[in-house]
Order: structure tokens, then C-alpha cells, then sequence
């Protein structure tokens, strides 16, 4: 692991799209008000919907500087505990709330700076499954390292593993645009990557990955306190 920090995915089942907007406006005034002080020791918190936009469901990625610093949040009353108040008395969900925690392992959150915040940012979630977490590292960790030095507009590129599950890792990619997207996917090193994982990864990596649109103002940077859109 990468550190002593702890990552939480989510996965919010709003009740129809009027509610999924309502859950947004929620979040996004979470991550102004609140996620972007020192106090959150909230490192990165990024929240996203379905692309294309077929359904409400909004899908989410909170990351902490440890366990101790998620256990604040969950005891905060301002923020998260006044949310989820809400979320009961308007009952904005269909069903309850999926939270996984994961940890990072590999790859770079985000990078040292840029000019201004992005608002068509799209994030790519793949979850693998393999009997040898070593091999994939071994293709994946320095191609981390080539997409930070050589596509500056992949965002973050995130391994992470979870010791409940021995065989899974979950790949996390931001990119600026889709078209940032599509000249990864195209680029000759990464259908070299794509061809090595195929051997040491259970099915097909096109048929675990799921696409998102980043919600415009959510994504908190990697720097605790650090502001809103800055990378």
C-alpha cells in the first residue's frame, strides 16, 4: 500500500433523476463548505454519474488520510450526518447506500497543479480479478508512471486493492475529456497493457469497466485543505 490512507467507493441509489439532482446539490455544497479544510483530513473527494446518463445512480470516491480521519467524518453532525438526516426525511433513496472500502496501492491521485477547474471530466472504473496481484502490478504500475509523464491530460490514475478481497484490484482513471479518454484507450502502450492484462486478469477488461461523468465541482484535491479543482 501507499500509505496509511483509506478509500471509500460509493454507490448512491437516488429514487428518480429530480432526486439524484437534489443528492447532488447536497454533495457539491459538502465539498465547498467542507472537504476542501484541513480539519475533513479528506484528501480526495470526487462524485460522478452514469455515462451516458441511463439511470440516477451516482457513484462516489472519498479518500482519507486514515481510518481514524473516516470515523471524524462519519461522527461529523454538520455535514455528513445532517446529509444523510436529509436523505431520510425527503427519502431521496430507493435503497441504501453502497460503501466499500478499498486502499490505495499504486499509480498518482492527481497531479501537482493546473490552470482551472475542469467541468467534462470522465472516470473511468475498472474491477479486475486475478489469482496473481503481482503480475498485473507488474503491468500496471510502470504504466502508471508512463501515463504521468506522457498524457498530461489523464487526471489521476489509481490502483487500489481491499484485504477482504485478496483477488480483486479496482483501477480508477480520471481524464480531462472524452477526448483525452479516447487518445488513451488508442495509444500503442496501452493496448500493449490491455493485451498483457488479458493473460493474468479473469475475463475481459472492457466487460468490468464502467464509464462516469465527474459532477462539475466535486472533485477536492489530493492536498488536504486543498481546493476545489485544484490538481
Amino acid at each position: 500500500m501507499c500509505n496509511d490512507g483509506v478509500a471509500l467507493f460509493c454507490l448512491l441509489h437516488p429514487e428518480s433523476q429530480a432526486k439524484k439532482q437534489r443528492c447532488l446539490d447536497l454533495l457539491r455544497q459538502n465539498a465547498r463548505e467542507y472537504y476542501t479544510k484541513p480539519e475533513a483530513k479528506c484528501t480526495t473527494w470526487s462524485y460522478f454519474t452514469q455515462f451516458p446518463n441511463k439511470t440516477p445512480v451516482i457513484g462516489g470516491l472519498e479518500m482519507y488520510t486514515s481510518k481514524q480521519a473516516l470515523q471524524l467524518q462519519v461522527d461529523d453532525p454538520i455535514y455528513f450526518q445532517s446529509y444523510h438526516e436529509t436523505v431520510k426525511k425527503e427519502g431521496l433513496y430507493a435503497k441504501p447506500e453502497e460503501l466499500v472500502a478499498w486502499y490505495q496501492a499504486g499509480g498518482f491521485v492527481a497531479r501537482d497543479v493546473h490552470a482551472k477547474p475542469f467541468g467534462n471530466v470522465l472516470i473511468s472504473v475498472t474491477r479486475m480479478t486475478t489469482n496473481d496481484q503481482k503480475q498485473v502490478f507488474d503491468v500496471l504500475t510502470p504504466f502508471s508512471e508512463w501515463v504521468k509523464a506522457n498524457e498530461p491530460d489523464v487526471l489521476s490514475y489509481i490502483l487500489f486493492t481491499r484485504t477482504k478481497a485478496p483477488k480483486e484490484i479496482m483501477l480508477v482513471v480520471r481524464y480531462k475529456d472524452i477526448k483525452a479518454m479516447k487518445g488513451h484507450n488508442v495509444a500503442p502502450e496501452h493496448q500493449a497493457v490491455i493485451k498483457r492484462l488479458s493473460k493474468v486478469v479473469e475475463g475481459s477488461i472492457a466487460d468490468t469497466t464502467t464509464m462516469w461523468q465527474e459532477v462539475e465541482d466535486s472533485f477536492v484535491s489530493n492536498v488536504v485543505g486543498g481546493g476545489i479543482g485544484k490538481n
